[in-house]
């Protein structure tokens, strides 16, 4: 199994000392905070300015890296850490990075190499992390688990490495303490859902199904269209003889899998072409249908790094975010649209949806007889019109 644990260290401050001028850190913060909103297109044009001020900033490359790392554009994330390392080899954080562009591309050599150079210029629990997930894909499990464990002594407190222990440990058979790092990962992050499905999973296998199932059937309340917690409840369930109940379940579980399916080939079509838009928004699309709403809109944000100004892409980010519950940024969304091209009725339509959330009746009434005016005989304005 391949564990994905790899994390990005932050940027130091743009007003730290490491930059003594003041337009370029000013440019850099600018990158750090479009970044941090997903706006890759913005945070790249701000990393490039600041590498107009100076060619030689290790700052805005490794900003450059970041982003391209984001992006899944592994040639240019790797070019992006080589020249920081070139420009300064001890720069904080950039050999992290780069093992982890390196294991995004499966060059677990070359990662472990990174990762290792890492430990020996600051040890990290990540970067101990980091090396235990590659020698786990190389299959050396001594060297895994000691890494594993080792950024455990050094934070105890660093979740994911008890989420990969616990992975290594039920390969391993060691029900026990798998489930032990099982929960103390979730008391350090409560809402990870793989975390919690192999917590029901452990349960299960320790002969606990009656203790097993409540948790489960909490899981698959709030992951209705995740395939993982409903097989594992329905095999609980069958082992408390609840057959029918059983086998319903396992039959949707069954179904959601196959969508799950489709979209793991639609991920393997766009990592493998990251700067295919196409690829990126049907993607994305698979997700927002299996209900991975959040992964969707990451998805359609690496898209519009490709095509800033698609109105479409637009209008699927803007029935993400309004999913997603952030109301406000998708009624940004959709006001951007319409003043690009007012006869979006799709727009409108979303629009007088986000008003009614917001206790603006009159506005939506508004929109909604601008989507009328713009397209009467459009089928979401007729089903809006038999209401």
């Amino acid at each position: 199994m391949r564990i994905h644990v790899l994390i990005i260290i932050l940027m130091l401050s743009a007003c730290s000392p490491r930059d003594s001028n003041p337009g370029r850190a000013k440019l850099i913060q600018a990158s750090q905070e479009a970044l941090e909103l997903r706006d890759y297109h913005e945070a790249l044009n701000l990393a490039d300015s600041a590498l107009t001020l100076d060619n030689q900033s290790a700052d805005a490359y490794f900003m450059r890296g970041r982003i391209y790392f984001e992006l899944q554009q592994w040639d240019n994330a790797e070019a992006a850490y080589l020249a920081v390392i070139k420009i300064e080899r001890d720069y904080p954080g950039v050999r992290h990075n780069l093992g982890n562009v390196y294991y995004g591309q499966r060059q677990n050599r070359q990662a472990l190499d990174q990762f290792i150079q890492a430990i020996n210029d600051s040890a990290a629990a990540m970067s101990w992390h980091a090396a235990g997930a590659v020698y786990n894909v190389l299959s050396e499990p001594d060297s895994a688990v000691a890494a594993f464990r080792q950024a455990i002594v050094l934070d105890s407190l660093y979740a994911p490495a008890h989420t990969s222990l616990a992975d290594w440990l039920e390969q391993q058979g060691s029900y026990t303490e798998s489930l032990a790092h099982t929960r103390m990962a979730l008391r350090i992050r409560p809402n990870h859902l793989a975390d919690q499905v192999r917590q029901g999973r452990l349960l299960l296998r320790l002969g606990r199904s009656e203790e097993a199932v409540p948790l489960l059937q909490d899981i698959v309340i709030r992951n209705p269209r995740t395939a993982e917690p409903q097989y594992v409840l329905g095999q609980a369930l069958q082992q408390l003889g609840e057959s029918d109940q059983s086998s319903r379940i396992l039959t949707k579980a069954d179904s959601l899998r196959a969508i799950e399916q489709t979209a793991g080939r639609l991920a393997n079509t766009a990592n493998r072409q990251p700067t295919n838009f196409q690829a990126q928004v049907d993607y994305a699309t698979a997700l927002r249908h299996s209900g991975r709403t959040e992964e969707a809109l990451r998805v359609y944000l690496i898209a519009r790094a490709l095509r800033p100004n698609n109105i479409n892409l637009q209008f699927h980010i803007a029935n993400a975010k309004m999913a997603l519950g952030s109301l406000e940024e998708a009624e940004q969304e959709l006001l951007h649209i319409l003043v690009t091209d007012s006869n979006y009725v799709l727009a409108w339509l979303s629009l007088g949806e986000i008003y009614v959330k917001t206790n603006r009746t009159a506005l939506a009434r508004e929109a909604w007889q601008k989507a009328v005016l713009v397209d009467p005989d459009h089928p979401a304005v007729q089903r809006l019109a038999r209401q």
